[in-house]
């Protein structure tokens, strides 16, 4: 299985969650990460006020693995990959 994550994602302006695409065998998955998740991520309790977008900037490598691990393993439904607080402690 050949998975590859392009250099692109967007933020929900409503609960700022991150979405973010990753290419699998020529097929795209969109993953997502809840704003809570985020939070949990950052290692660095000062930074648990920074932007959802920033925190996702700050831990992208770790949330690529995260849903790599997710979709390897058949957690994929309906196209899409969620990665919550559950999937970051």
């Amino acid at each position: 299985m050949n998975i590859q994550f392009p250099n692109e994602h967007s933020v929900d302006q409503d609960t700022f969650d991150i979405s973010f695409p990753a290419d699998v065998d020529g097929n795209q998955i969109r993953c997502s990460v809840t704003r809570e998740a985020l939070q949990d991520q950052d290692i660095n309790p000062s930074r648990a006020t920074d932007s959802a977008e920033t925190q996702f900037k700050t831990n992208r490598y770790q949330l690529q693995q995260i849903a790599e691990g997710k979709i390897r393993a058949g957690e994929v439904q309906n196209g899409k990959v969620a990665i919550t607080s559950a999937d970051v402690r």
